[in-house]
Order: structure tokens, then sequence, then C-alpha cells
């Protein structure tokens, strides 16, 4: 349990003593359902603001779970934002976290506001701890396009072949990294993990030249239950550390009721489960919806949080994020998307309803799509343009990967 009220105390008694200003930010974690509450979440929160503050503050967490942020006022509020969005992605199973401006912040300007503050650790210091849990091992359960014209079609002969190539393939000369990021208004973006993922293309280039692995639907899907075996394990056994935490991997509903998921469970530390995102597409979970329900509950009851990925503009309609309980959706950005949704008020609002720390919009290639898509309450995004703004930044950091197949 971390509890740092006394430290806080101490701190504010130093500041107020000089008559500076500054900003008390309460993040009011102690509302949230305590079973998605422990101490590694609160240390990784914490970091966060402690990279953010950098000299500009300091944060502390109370008994009671709440932490309070203290900052200067000249500190840009864009990366205090950022830090946020961040921080109640933790708690993504919390539905008040989609308002949490609302339920779970409040903020104090000092000294101002000095009396409430004091006034609120006190009542904070009062009350009973939280009580120590002990943490019981979950069970875990393991269930038994066009093409160029030039390009050759993909047969059962030559899947045999790829599968069998497979197994020894290095990827490392295909992998291509992209940001996905939280931006607001003129902040630099900040980056909230690293897009790893395997080139489709190249791999085929490499296997087999000349063959469309991506004409063939119903081949191309046995395909990539391989592949996704092939890349857990190479993700579990990556000797760098770079698949710790904050990635995602982009897999069939198949692949996490495998022995080969349990196998990568097994290898990841209980503390990170909740930074990984296991994304899929919504082909695969509209073949079988059964499968996909079995899939995300024994996945989200691990720790993973799910995206669904590959949403364009003619299936965002008929996908609602909430019923189907996942904690992200990816949708793709097109430049017919901004008169669908003037033309369209049922898609606008289906969008809104995605939530601003839910929805990730990615291609983003130039800087009128992020002005466009911005005054619909996103803030996540990926694409070239991002990537340019994060190449002008001088505070760049890269604080995770995310491990994807593109095709």
């Amino acid at each position: 349990m971390i509890n740092q009220e006394e430290k806080l105390r101490s701190y504010l008694f130093s500041f107020l003593s000089s008559n500076k200003e500054a900003t008390v930010l309460q993040l009011k974690i102690s509302l949230i359902e305590e079973a998605l509450r422990d101490d590694g979440i609160l240390t990784t929160i914490l970091r966060g603001f402690y990279e953010t503050l950098e000299l500009n503050g300091q944060a502390f967490c109370l008994k009671n779970d709440d932490i309070f942020i203290v900052y200067n006022p000249k500190l840009n509020e864009n990366f205090i934002k950022a830090a946020l969005m961040r921080a109640w992605l933790h708690f993504s199973n919390d539905p008040q976290t989609s308002k949490a401006d609302q339920l779970l912040e409040r903020r104090y300007k000092l000294p101002l506001e000095a009396d409430a503050l004091k006034h609120e650790i006190s009542r904070i210091g009062k009350g009973p701890s939280r009580a120590v849990q002990e943490k019981k091992e979950r069970k875990k359960f393991v269930a038994p396009l066009v093409f160029d014209k030039n390009e050759k079609l993909f047969t059962p002969e030559m899947l045999a072949r790829v599968s069998k190539a497979l197994l020894n393939t290095d990827f490392s000369n295909m992998m291509r990294r992209q940001s996905v990021c939280i931006v607001f208004d003129e902040a630099y973006p900040q980056p909230l993990f690293e897009e790893v993922f395997v080139s489709i293309t190249d791999l085929g280039e490499s296997i087999l030249p000349g063959v469309s692995l991506t004409a063939t639907p119903w081949l191309f899907q046995d395909l990539t239950e391989t592949l996704d075996k092939r890349v857990l394990n190479s993700v579990s056994r990556h000797d760098d550390g770079a698949f710790r935490q904050s990635f995602s991997l982009n897999l069939n509903i198949s692949t996490i009721l495998s022995e080969e998921f349990r196998d990568f469970d097994n290898n990841i530390l209980s503390n990170f489960k909740n930074t990984i995102v296991l994304e899929l597409q919504p082909i695969d979970i509209f073949s079988d919806l059964k499968s996909y329900l079995m899939a995300r509950d024994y996945a989200q009851n691990l720790g993973y949080k799910i995206c669904i990925d590959g949403v364009t503009l003619n299936t965002l309609k008929f996908i609602d994020r909430e019923r189907l309980a996942a904690d992200y959706l990816k949708l793709a950005w097109s430049s017919d998307l901004p008169l669908a949704l003037k033309e369209d008020p049922e898609l606008t609002d289906q969008l809104l309803n995605i939530g601003s720390n839910r929805a990730i919009l990615c291609r983003i290639d130039d800087e009128e799509a992020l002005k466009i898509a911005k005054q619909y309450n996103i803030t996540l995004f990926q694409g070239r343009y991002i990537e340019h703004l994060i190449a002008r930044n001088p505070r760049n950091r890269r604080v995770g990967t995310t491990l994807l197949r593109k095709y």
C-alpha cells in the first residue's frame, strides 16, 4: 500500500509558506472499483506523472489510493491531460473513466483554495485504509480482396509451404514502427505506445514472391492463425525487454483460445498484463460471436485489454464498442468520413459515443484530417502526419511497443 500523506502535507506547507501559486489535481481513484486497483498500477501512474512534471511539481498517493498532483500553473496543461489519459486507461473496465474529468478529477488553486485542500486531505487521513487483499490466481481457460492482376493466387499447396517456412522465418527485416499518440490542441503528440508490425507484403515477397497472400481470404485466414502463433512465441522470447509492457497484438479469436496463447500468458508478468492490448478484426468477431464473447472474457479476466481493429466508415454504424464490451475501437480515417458525418447524425452519435479515450483514429496522413477528427472529441491518433509531429518534438519519449499484423 502506498501512503504519502505526510510527504504531501510537508510539501504543501513549504509551498504555501513561500506564497507561490500552484494547481493541485486530485485523482479520485478511491471511487474506482477496488478489484481494479493495486499498488503496481498506482506506482505506474505515479511514475508517469513524475516523468511529465520533471522539476515542475510532485505527485503523491494517499492511503485511500487517491493521487494528488501539485504542479506549477506555467506547465503546459496538455502534458497533464496526456498523463491523465494514460492513468485512466489503466481502469478502462470502470465506466466512470469515460467521464473521468467530471466524476474522478478535482482541481484546487493555491493559495486561494488551500483550506478546502487541507480539509480534503484531513478527511482522507481520518478514513479507513484500503484493505490488503490476497491476490487469487486466476483460473486459466483453454478451449479445445483485390489483388494485382500480375500476381498469382494463393493456393492450399502454397499455404502449406508458407506455414512451414514461418517456423524459421526471421521477422527482423519485416518490422515497421508507428506510434499511437495522445494529441491535445497545439501540443506535441504524447506517445501512448509504439506500433511495431509485420509487413504482410514484405513477408509474401520473402517467402512467395509474386503471390498475393490476401487474394484468397479463406486461405489467408489460416495463414494468419499460423503467423499469430509464431509472433506470440517470438514476443515471449524477446531478449531485450522491448515487449514487457504497453504493446498490442493483432490476433485471431481462435489464437486467444489456443495453447500457444496460454504459453504466452505464462511468460507475461501479471503487473504488465493490463498494459497489453489484443486487437481483433470485426469479420472475425461477427463470424462467431459466441467465440468472441468467450475469448473476450478470458482475456479480460487475465488483465488484457480488447480493441476492435479494422473499423471503417462503412462498418462503424454496425459496431457498438460498449455492447461488445471492448476497451478500444480503432477507426480508419478516409477522405469520405467528414462528409458522411456531416450528413448522417446517427453516424456522428455513434462516433461520439465510442468515448474520447476509447477511440483511436488511424491513417492520419495530413493536418486537415487531424483537425477534422478532433471536432469529434477524438484524442488518440496514429499515422504518418503524427510521426512527422513526433519527429519535431524534443521531449519525445518512447513509452512502449505494439506488435501488429498489417496487410
